[in-house]
């Protein structure tokens, strides 16, 4: 494997990790501007589904395999198709499931990805790999905290963080 796709790769399974801690320890009813930490859960793993690889030709899957709308991933009332009903919480195995799905489908992704494809733009796309993918990992860390912040308003715990130093014990433990 090219070391930049090595590098990438490794980073997102940090990612990965704190993705799972979060869906893990979230306080998943809690509203917060109006829509439930299941439901910014879900948009971020949505958006990782979506946008990492290439927006363009995205088919949805988690409805038929996990039993989730698409809907529910709009948190925003600007956007359509915004569900409004809070009591709406998107189970803890629902969220577990379909991160898996959603894992599985980057890892795969990543081990056929070569160094010269990362500057290149996907069929239909206006960002290259490498712009889709380092958009992906701001994303999914901003949502991770926002999530987190809102577990601990409810729980008073903060979600554990793994960052650079827990590299070597995810490398070292496969």
């Amino acid at each position: 494997m090219e070391e930049i796709i090595r590098q990438i790769k490794n980073q997102q399974e940090i990612n990965f990790v704190n993705i799972k801690e979060q869906i893990e320890k979230a306080d998943l009813e809690t509203v917060f501007d109006g829509v439930n930490n299941s439901r910014f859960i879900f948009h971020n793993l949505h958006s990782m589904d979506r946008f990492f690889m290439n927006p363009n030709g995205y088919v949805y899957e988690g409805e038929k395999l996990f039993g989730i709308p698409e809907n529910l991933s709009v948190i925003s009332t600007k956007r359509e198709g915004f569900e409004k009903d809070t009591s709406i919480v998107i189970s803890r195995q629902q969220l577990l499931g379909y991160f898996e799905h959603v894992k599985a489908k980057i890892e795969n992704y990543l081990d056929n990805l070569t160094a010269a494809e990362l500057v290149l733009k996907p069929e239909g796309s206006e960002y290259t790999r490498l712009e889709l993918i380092l958009a992906q990992f701001r994303h999914m860390m901003w949502h991770v905290g926002c999530s987190s912040a809102i577990t601990f308003a409810a729980k008073h715990e903060w979600n554990e963080f793994t960052g650079l130093s827990g590299l070597r014990k995810l490398i070292e433990g496969k």
